[in-house]
């Protein structure tokens, strides 16, 4: 059985799970933090979560592993089979991953307390003021964000989406989402299936836990 480890905080985790649950496979959570014992290195390089144990190896970094997913259980596919269809997929994906959640994540101290220098918080704002436009520039949201067809994009976007808005809000004083045109209404459409129901739920119950 596949066995995805992390924890629920973690919006990479919670994106694989979803692609998980949505492509109806068995999987094992295993519990699991980010840290760099060297039983932890032998199976995620960095030390990072999420990472999926298969029958074969393991896997890190959540948008290879959704591509893994998607070749190996073809079953409610998360990329078009056309090959410029799929890459743009992956384009935006890969785009709100570097210039939104990628600026947003490294503000995740200030939620737990810690005070962030002002060059950080700059970075993050420089970043985001051209990274939200290409994102823009790239969504389709009819209704969803590649078009009329739900993808891996939709499902990595709706959770980094999730922790950016938060940390948006908190640190930078902006809301994300009302800088994208669409985006607010995405968001909607997906807290609306069961299946982001449940993880977040889940987000949730961890993050009370902290």
């Amino acid at each position: 059985m596949l066995k995805l480890h992390g924890f629920a905080i973690s919006n990479y985790y919670n994106a694989v799970k979803h692609a998980l649950l949505y492509k109806g496979l068995e999987f094992e959570e295993v519990y699991v933090r980010p840290n760099q014992s060297a039983e932890m290195l032998e199976k995620s390089p960095m030390g990072k979560v999420p990472f999926l144990e298969t029958e074969q190896g393991i896997l890190t970094e959540a948008n290879i592993i959704m591509e893994y997913l998607d070749e190996a259980y073809p079953e409610n596919p998360l990329y078009p089979s056309d090959p410029f269809a799929k890459a743009k997929v992956k384009q935006l994906l890969k785009t709100v991953e570097l210039y939104v959640e990628g600026p947003a994540h490294e503000l995740v101290p200030a939620l737990m307390g810690m005070e962030l220098p002002e060059d950080k918080k700059e970075n993050a704002n420089t970043v985001l003021n051209r990274g939200l436009p290409a994102f823009q520039r790239l969504a389709v949201f009819d209704p969803y964000v590649c078009g009329k067809t739900f993808s891996a994009a939709d499902i990595f976007v709706y959770h980094a989406i999730k922790l950016s808005k938060t940390l948006g809000k908190v640190v930078l004083k902006r809301n994300i989402v009302e800088e994208v045109e669409g985006l607010a209404e995405l968001m909607h459409l997906l807290d609306e299936t069961d299946i982001a129901k449940k993880v977040i739920a889940e987000n949730k119950a961890a993050l009370t836990k902290l």
